[in-house]
Protein backbone atom coordinates (compact mmCIF):
# COMPACT_ATOMS: atom_id res chain seq x y z
CA UNK A 1 0.00 0.00 0.00
CA UNK A 2 1.70 3.31 -1.05
CA UNK A 3 0.86 6.80 0.48
CA UNK A 4 1.11 9.73 -1.49
CA UNK A 5 1.54 12.95 0.76
CA UNK A 6 1.16 16.20 -1.21
CA UNK A 7 2.52 19.75 0.35
CA UNK A 8 0.82 22.97 -0.31
CA UNK A 9 2.68 25.47 -0.64
CA UNK A 10 0.89 28.52 0.94
CA UNK A 11 2.48 31.99 0.78
CA UNK A 12 0.92 34.42 3.57
CA UNK A 13 1.56 37.74 1.69
CA UNK A 14 1.96 40.70 4.21
CA UNK A 15 -1.04 43.47 3.73
CA UNK A 16 0.25 46.13 1.77
CA UNK A 17 -0.21 49.51 4.37
CA UNK A 18 -0.47 52.83 2.91
CA UNK A 19 -1.02 56.46 3.78
CA UNK A 20 -4.06 57.34 2.60
CA UNK A 21 -3.30 60.95 1.18
CA UNK A 22 -0.54 59.80 -0.59
CA UNK A 23 -1.62 59.65 -4.11
CA UNK A 24 1.81 58.57 -5.50
CA UNK A 25 1.99 55.30 -3.00
CA UNK A 26 -2.13 54.84 -3.78
CA UNK A 27 -1.03 54.63 -7.31
CA UNK A 28 2.13 53.17 -7.01
CA UNK A 29 0.44 50.27 -4.95
CA UNK A 30 -2.66 49.71 -7.85
CA UNK A 31 -0.29 49.75 -10.56
CA UNK A 32 1.83 46.95 -9.46
CA UNK A 33 -1.17 45.07 -8.01
CA UNK A 34 -2.65 45.38 -12.21
CA UNK A 35 0.85 44.17 -13.45
CA UNK A 36 0.84 41.49 -10.46
CA UNK A 37 -2.61 40.12 -11.43
CA UNK A 38 -1.61 40.26 -15.45
CA UNK A 39 1.39 38.47 -15.64
CA UNK A 40 0.51 35.79 -12.19
CA UNK A 41 -3.26 35.18 -12.99
CA UNK A 42 -3.63 35.99 -16.83
CA UNK A 43 0.20 34.75 -17.51
CA UNK A 44 1.16 37.33 -20.01
CA UNK A 45 4.73 38.48 -20.39
CA UNK A 46 5.59 42.19 -19.62
CA UNK A 47 7.09 43.27 -22.81
CA UNK A 48 10.44 45.53 -21.80
CA UNK A 49 11.71 46.54 -24.91
CA UNK A 50 10.98 50.12 -24.13
CA UNK A 51 11.59 50.43 -20.43
CA UNK A 52 15.65 49.03 -21.83
CA UNK A 53 15.48 51.45 -24.29
CA UNK A 54 15.08 53.98 -22.13
CA UNK A 55 17.73 52.59 -19.93
CA UNK A 56 20.55 52.26 -22.73
CA UNK A 57 19.72 56.02 -23.33
CA UNK A 58 20.57 56.88 -19.35
CA UNK A 59 23.29 54.87 -19.61
CA UNK A 60 25.00 56.61 -22.54
CA UNK A 61 24.08 60.02 -20.57
CA UNK A 62 26.03 59.00 -17.47
CA UNK A 63 28.82 57.85 -19.80
CA UNK A 64 28.65 61.08 -21.29
CA UNK A 65 28.73 62.91 -18.06
CA UNK A 66 31.68 60.82 -16.79
CA UNK A 67 33.96 61.67 -19.97
CA UNK A 68 33.23 65.44 -19.38
CA UNK A 69 33.89 65.28 -16.24
CA UNK A 70 37.01 63.09 -16.69
CA UNK A 71 38.45 64.20 -19.94
CA UNK A 72 42.51 63.92 -19.07
CA UNK A 73 43.19 67.16 -20.78
CA UNK A 74 42.71 70.81 -18.38
CA UNK A 75 39.83 72.50 -19.08
CA UNK A 76 40.71 75.17 -21.35
CA UNK A 77 41.44 72.83 -23.80
CA UNK A 78 38.84 70.23 -23.40
CA UNK A 79 36.20 73.08 -24.37
CA UNK A 80 35.14 71.29 -27.55
CA UNK A 81 34.51 67.70 -25.55
CA UNK A 82 32.69 69.24 -23.17
CA UNK A 83 30.31 71.47 -25.50
CA UNK A 84 29.94 67.77 -27.28
CA UNK A 85 29.10 65.74 -24.42
CA UNK A 86 26.59 68.69 -23.58
CA UNK A 87 25.12 68.83 -26.58
CA UNK A 88 24.72 64.63 -27.38
CA UNK A 89 23.27 65.01 -23.13
CA UNK A 90 21.01 67.38 -24.36
CA UNK A 91 19.71 65.21 -26.93
CA UNK A 92 19.38 62.09 -25.47
CA UNK A 93 17.56 64.24 -22.36
CA UNK A 94 14.96 65.09 -25.27
CA UNK A 95 14.78 61.46 -26.52
CA UNK A 96 13.88 60.25 -23.26
CA UNK A 97 11.18 63.43 -23.13
CA UNK A 98 9.65 62.11 -26.11
CA UNK A 99 9.38 58.44 -25.32
CA UNK A 100 7.70 59.52 -21.58
CA UNK A 101 4.98 61.82 -22.98
CA UNK A 102 4.24 60.80 -26.81
CA UNK A 103 5.45 57.01 -26.91
CA UNK A 104 4.68 55.54 -23.23
CA UNK A 105 1.91 58.25 -22.14
CA UNK A 106 0.35 56.81 -18.66
CA UNK A 107 1.29 53.16 -20.20
CA UNK A 108 2.09 51.33 -16.70
CA UNK A 109 2.19 48.25 -18.56
CA UNK A 110 2.64 46.13 -22.08
CA UNK A 111 2.58 42.68 -22.10
CA UNK A 112 1.70 40.02 -24.18
CA UNK A 113 0.59 36.23 -24.56
CA UNK A 114 0.83 34.46 -27.98
CA UNK A 115 -0.99 36.62 -30.57
CA UNK A 116 -2.55 38.92 -28.24
CA UNK A 117 -0.88 42.14 -27.04
CA UNK A 118 -2.12 44.76 -24.46
CA UNK A 119 -1.62 47.47 -22.93
CA UNK A 120 -2.51 49.08 -19.77
CA UNK A 121 -3.00 52.92 -19.06
CA UNK A 122 -3.72 54.66 -15.75
CA UNK A 123 -4.01 57.51 -14.05
CA UNK A 124 -5.02 59.08 -10.45
CA UNK A 125 -5.18 62.77 -10.39
CA UNK A 126 -3.62 64.67 -7.15
CA UNK A 127 -6.88 64.79 -4.65
CA UNK A 128 -8.82 63.01 -6.37
CA UNK A 129 -10.26 59.74 -5.49
CA UNK A 130 -11.45 57.90 -9.11
CA UNK A 131 -8.61 55.85 -10.45
CA UNK A 132 -8.97 55.37 -13.95
CA UNK A 133 -7.69 52.30 -15.76
CA UNK A 134 -7.71 51.63 -19.59
CA UNK A 135 -7.22 47.93 -21.17
CA UNK A 136 -6.06 47.97 -24.96
CA UNK A 137 -5.13 45.95 -27.58
CA UNK A 138 -1.89 47.33 -28.11
CA UNK A 139 -2.04 46.49 -32.32
CA UNK A 140 -5.84 48.08 -32.54
CA UNK A 141 -6.27 51.47 -30.09
CA UNK A 142 -9.62 51.19 -30.62
CA UNK A 143 -10.38 48.03 -28.83
CA UNK A 144 -10.25 49.29 -25.31
CA UNK A 145 -12.30 48.76 -22.02
CA UNK A 146 -11.88 51.97 -19.76
CA UNK A 147 -13.16 52.49 -16.20
CA UNK A 148 -12.43 54.37 -12.95
CA UNK A 149 -13.45 53.56 -9.22
CA UNK A 150 -13.26 55.10 -6.65
CA UNK A 151 -10.51 54.07 -4.85
CA UNK A 152 -12.12 54.11 -1.76
CA UNK A 153 -13.19 50.15 -2.58
CA UNK A 154 -9.79 49.02 -2.37
CA UNK A 155 -8.38 50.01 0.77
CA UNK A 156 -10.23 50.27 4.10
CA UNK A 157 -9.97 53.19 7.00
CA UNK A 158 -6.39 52.30 8.14
CA UNK A 159 -5.13 52.37 4.71
CA UNK A 160 -4.56 48.69 4.06
CA UNK A 161 -5.03 47.57 0.72
CA UNK A 162 -7.79 45.07 -0.30
CA UNK A 163 -5.84 43.25 -3.31
CA UNK A 164 -9.00 40.79 -3.94
CA UNK A 165 -11.37 43.19 -4.33
CA UNK A 166 -9.72 45.17 -6.84
CA UNK A 167 -8.24 41.78 -8.32
CA UNK A 168 -12.21 40.91 -8.27
CA UNK A 169 -13.35 44.22 -10.41
CA UNK A 170 -9.80 44.08 -13.11
CA UNK A 171 -11.10 40.32 -13.55
CA UNK A 172 -14.58 41.52 -14.56
CA UNK A 173 -12.72 44.19 -16.94
CA UNK A 174 -10.47 41.71 -19.00
CA UNK A 175 -13.35 39.51 -19.26
CA UNK A 176 -15.11 42.49 -21.09
CA UNK A 177 -11.65 43.19 -22.66
CA UNK A 178 -11.51 39.27 -23.60
CA UNK A 179 -15.21 39.08 -25.27
CA UNK A 180 -14.18 42.67 -27.35
CA UNK A 181 -11.15 41.29 -28.41
CA UNK A 182 -12.49 38.18 -29.83
CA UNK A 183 -14.97 40.08 -31.60
CA UNK A 184 -12.45 41.84 -33.60
CA UNK A 185 -10.20 38.76 -34.77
Amino acid sequence: MSTTTTTIKTTTEKPIQVTLYDSNTIKQTLDDSIVKYVTSTLSYSQNQKLNYTKVLFGLIGCILAAIAQFYPIPFPKNKPVLILCVALYVVISLILYYINIFIQKDYILQANKSNDEIKVATVLQKYDPNYQVKIENAKNSSINVPFTKSIDLYFDTKGTFLESNFHNDLSVQFKKFAKLNVKDK
